[in-house]
């Protein structure tokens, strides 16, 4: 048994940029993050191993650097590094409120491209305003992205943030064993 204690995670953040990267001292791995608004968000999906044979199986070739790991509701609020915390739904509402406010948006029908990824999407490609970088996964033909949220229904159900090709930013609800991206955010 390994009786080394956990180093805290390591951010290293630029007030006048609102850009940094933080070191996740548990596995090694480093991630952009950015500040939108008053709240630090990482600006890539979450890429933390939590061991699950069938996963490490099923996805050999999968490009995880790029779209980080997939996570159901009870391992992404468990997971998040010393400072950090799974989103919920109040927080995707102050992003978005803030979006709208900075960028004089009459509504929220545009939300979604300034946080979108400038050339992955099929059409309707993102301008990425803050450096967010939401890319999609394809299937189908169908171009999405789903970011988990520790936000849980009367009915058991947990929200995602979903993103699609033609949607506006939109909260879905879905099982809490389905496996989705995650997003973290600084506390």
């Amino acid at each position: 048994m390994n009786n080394i204690p956990q180093l805290p995670p390591i951010l290293d953040f630029n007030p006048d940029t609102n850009k940094g990267m933080l070191f996740d001292t548990r596995d090694g791995q480093s991630y952009r993050v950015v500040k939108i608004g008053n709240q630090i968000w990482l600006a890539e999906n979450f890429r933390y191993l939590v061991l699950k044979e069938d996963e490490l199986n099923s996805l050999d070739n999968f490009d995880f650097m790029k779209y980080g790991r997939f996570y159901d509701w009870y391992t992404a609020s468990t997971i998040a590094p010393e400072g950090w915390r799974l989103s919920s739904n109040e927080d995707f509402l102050e992003l978005k409120d803030f979006i709208i406010k900075d960028n004089n948006l009459d509504d929220a029908s545009k939300v979604h491209s300034y946080l979108k990824s400038k050339d992955s999407w099929k059409s309707n490609q993102g301008i990425d305003k803050y450096g967010f970088s939401v890319f999609p996964m394809v299937q189908n033909n169908k171009y999405s992205c789903r970011l988990r949220s520790s936000t849980i229904s009367n009915d058991g159900l947990s929200y995602v943030l979903h993103f699609c090709e033609t949607s506006y930013f939109d909260l879905d609800l879905t099982s809490t064993e389905n496996l989705f991206s995650v997003r973290l955010l600084k506390i």
